[in-house]
């Protein structure tokens, strides 16, 4: 009796292989690529694909952060907007997650272009960024009265900068957090950040062949 391959992985990587390849199907970003094949005029053109697939990602990467920047500038927020917000934020590090370290195919980085390894910076950056962004909202908006506002003066610039700070594990004194739910959100906003740095630093240190 021969065993399956990838049997000898046992079954905590079997389970979370699954789950990791198959949540892509609920990140809309997927549904944007997915829309970009099917319109795909040459779908056997190598060009063609990573470029609709490529352009796909931006639109929708160019259209998620004027969501979030149209309801934080008219003031928008309700439960359904706070959940999707949070939707946002989790997707956000899935996807980079997914393309960026779990992928097979970006595991070796050996015949990367320059431009490909530039495109990878560049997301980076703004998925990062993003993070920022949508904590702000959550400063600013529905979580405001678990803050406490220097001159209790709420504003996007001040839960802009508690954001960056946050993330950076800086202080800022215009915004406080004043119970153990805004305190639970800055550190969740912390946990985040370091997802992205131990990305980071794990695609800067050279893989070793351990076999556990």
């Amino acid at each position: 009796m021969t065993t399956e391959p990838k049997l000898k992985n046992g079954p905590l990587y079997l389970i979370s292989e699954f789950i990791i390849d198959y949540f892509r199907y609920f990140t809309i970003v997927e549904w944007f690529k997915i829309i970009g094949e099917k319109i795909n005029p040459k779908k056997l053109d190598p060009n063609y694909i990573y470029a609709y697939n490529r352009t796909s990602v931006d639109l929708f990467i160019i259209l998620k952060w004027l969501f979030v920047l149209f309801i934080m500038k008219y003031h928008f927020t309700n439960r359904f907007l706070t959940c999707f917000v949070w939707y946002l934020i989790v997707t956000n590090i899935y996807s980079y997650f997914y393309h960026h370290i779990w992928k097979k195919e970006v595991l070796n980085t050996d015949g990367f272009e320059i431009d490909r390894i530039r495109r990878r910076f560049i997301t980076l950056i703004l998925a990062v960024g993003y993070s920022n962004f949508c904590f702000a909202y959550l400063y600013r908006h529905p979580y405001s009265t678990y803050f406490t506002w220097n001159d209790n003066k709420l504003s996007a610039v001040k839960s802009m900068w508690y954001s960056i700070s946050n993330s950076l594990a800086a202080n800022y004194n215009f915004v406080l957090p004043n119970s153990d739910f805004a305190n639970s959100v800055s550190m969740i906003q912390l946990l985040v950040t370091f997802v992205f740095v131990t990305i980071i630093l794990g695609k800067s240190i050279p893989q070793t062949n351990s076999n556990i």
